[in-house]
């Protein structure tokens, strides 16, 4: 009989609740999802004060040398300090990452580990901060444990002082996407409705959808800016798009989008749109040589996109569009290819973008963020 996994998970904490260096919560191994080789845990965190000596955020283990998965506070600055029990050490993964969290702010934290995969990932408000890798991959092992999770003070550390929400256990080992799609949970998405100003981040190279202002020369009144992708930090100024409707359509500004429909994006600080056009007369991208991607201040029918929300189990989603979706916008007067970019750079480190694929590549996949 073939055997499958099944992925559980579970919300240990919900809203929010205050602890002190002497406050725990503890949960039995019995009562969380079952692992295997891997799990994850994700949860919101605001730090009060920082502590003079180590504070334990969790640990699971009957004993403090028994700690995978841990992930401790260092002192003075309380920067994160993720850990795992292996075959060849007790404590092994980072001492310090970053440069510690800020006071008094609400941060959420993302822990994966996979004995598989040899590595543990570590992510801070949605963006991938470092990861510990096993080096000899066929004798080292990660060592999981029966023990309880201890939230807070646990064995001989205190706990931190602050307040935590949202604590998830899972037992698999969380992909970047779904820790995005964690940190951008229901309760804070927000919709994305007609005029609203957001940016499009480029999932596979964390990159924005911007413009430096180049311009593709087509003819002397004629002229398109190149559309690239370009820093990993949003540009206020020229990463900045409007969400408006589909040309020759009208919306009212506040309109929800609905997922599957057409719709337009005009660049802020250009006032242009986002425009594709097919490859006649050799209009393609300088290096890769695929459909362009511009900036067209005349407004026509290939300023218009289909866009659709990603969904891994199911092709794509129904619904309204969401800050924090991962979608795919389609071209639609040039049969639909899906917007694209890659590592392939242009002279100044910016990404190229275009039009390529049917949006089942990783290349295809962007993330909407709604800007204050």
């Amino acid at each position: 009989m073939p055997k499958f996994a099944v992925r559980e998970w579970a919300e240990l904490i919900s809203d929010p609740i205050s602890m002190g260096e002497q406050d725990k919560r503890i949960f039995e191994h019995a009562d969380l999802p079952s692992v295997n080789d891997k799990l994850s845990i994700t949860l919101r965190l605001k730090i009060n004060k920082h502590r003079s000596n180590w504070a334990t955020i969790f640990h699971k283990g009957a004993e403090s040398s028994d700690c995978t998965p841990s992930l401790w506070l260092t002192k003075n600055n309380s920067a994160l300090n993720p850990r795992f029990k292996g075959n060849w050490s007790n404590y092994v993964g980072f001492s310090e990452i970053g440069d510690g969290l800020i006071l008094d702010k609400w941060h959420h934290i993302a822990y994966t580990l996979s004995d598989l995969e040899k590595r543990l990932d570590i992510y801070v408000d949605g963006e991938w901060i470092g990861f510990y890798s096993i080096q000899i991959v066929k004798d080292q092992r990660v060592i999981f444990n029966d023990g309880p999770l201890h939230i807070g003070c646990a064995h001989n550390y205190y706990g931190f002082i602050g307040e935590i929400s949202n604590f998830r256990y899972f037992n698999w080992r969380l992909s970047a996407e779904e820790v995005k799609e964690d940190f951008f949970n229901e309760s804070q998405k927000k919709p994305i409705v007609c005029g609203s100003k957001i940016a499009l981040v480029h999932v596979s190279t964390r990159k924005y959808l911007s413009t430096k202002g180049v311009k593709y020369d087509f003819a002397p009144k004629n002229k398109h800016y190149m559309v690239i992708c370009s820093g990993q930090e949003i540009d206020l100024k020229n990463d900045v798009w409007t969400v408006i409707g589909a040309n020759g359509k009208s919306i009212n500004e506040g309109d929800l989008i609905s997922l599957n429909n057409i719709i337009g994006f005009r660049h802020q600080a250009t006032g242009c749109y986002l425009h594709s056009h097919n490859t006649s007369y050799e209009r393609v991208t300088p290096i890769s040589k695929l459909q362009q991607v511009t900036l067209c201040s005349d407004r026509c029918v290939d300023d218009n996109w289909l866009i659709r929300r990603y969904n891994s189990i199911t092709s794509y989603d129904t619904g309204h569009l969401m800050n924090g979706d991962i979608i795919c916008l389609f071209h639609i007067n040039t049969n639909k290819p899906a917007l694209y970019s890659h590592t392939v750079l242009l002279g100044d480190e910016s990404q190229e973008v275009s039009c390529y694929g049917d949006g089942s590549e990783n290349n295809n996949k962007w993330r909407i963020e709604l800007i204050n």
